[in-house]
């Protein structure tokens, strides 16, 4: 959770920009914002965080993806 505080101005813009702008700015960002992103994931994933239903179904077809974001053995060349 230290983490996702330390980096939420970052989190806080992806969530605004517009999904092309959001995508150039993953994959520039450092490894510490896509740590905090797989950490965010990976709470989604758990179920710590609830999602109404029709947001699940929405992330059921990227399941696999998500799931390579939250895995800490993927390397950070993956994930972006």
């Amino acid at each position: 959770m230290k983490r996702v505080k330390s980096n939420y101005h970052a989190l806080h813009v992806l969530k605004r920009v517009e999904p092309r702008l959001r995508k150039a700015l993953i994959s520039n960002s450092n490894k510490e914002q896509v740590n905090c992103i797989g950490e965010c994931v990976l709470y989604v994933l758990n179920g710590n965080i609830r999602l109404s239903g029709c947001k699940t179904r929405k992330l059921q077809k990227h399941k696999s993806a998500l799931g390579k974001a939250a895995d800490r053995h993927v390397s950070l060349f993956a994930k972006n």
